[in-house]
């Protein structure tokens, strides 16, 4: 009998955003990514729009790393709420819906929109292999953050 599959998709993903929830909420001396590190694939990879001031490809759990730092300067909420997972049995790509809420550490200020989010992942493995976001309102952030893209 085949051994059943430990992972899904959607438990890798979960996975994630627990770790990132405890990081992002974390005072800069007190942020521990290993929680983060533990979901990733040592090839994992996200493309981030170039409109945003921590826009780019981050490789590998060091990239992430460089990433989540950036965004725990800028926040100090990134939530994705209400994640709708659109996934195929067995496949190892999923499509998330949902609202991202985010806080700016320096303001306070808050906002809540539409969010999409391509993720891959290794299913064997347990972990994210590649992550590409779709953020509703790319100025909206930008303002919020006192940037203005080089363009």
């Amino acid at each position: 009998m085949p051994e059943a599959q430990k992972h899904t998709a959607r438990s890798i993903l979960e996975a994630f955003y627990d770790a990132e929830r405890i990081y992002m909420s974390a005072p800069p001396d007190k942020r521990d990514f290993s929680g983060i590190a533990a979901t990733l694939s040592p090839e994992y990879r996200l493309l981030q729009t170039p409109a945003l001031p921590y826009g780019g490809e981050y490789i590998g759990p060091e990239g992430l790393e460089r990433w989540a730092k950036q965004m725990a300067d800028h926040f100090s909420v990134v939530d994705v709420q209400e994640p709708e997972i659109f996934e195929r049995e067995g496949s190892n790509r999923i499509v998330v819906l949902g609202n991202v809420h985010f806080k700016a550490r320096a303001t306070g200020e808050e906002i809540d929109y539409p969010f999409c989010q391509v993720v891959t992942v290794d299913l064997e493995k347990g972990v994210l292999t590649e992550q590409q976001p779709f953020y509703w309102d790319v100025a909206e952030i930008n303002r919020m953050l006192g940037h203005t893209p080089k363009n």
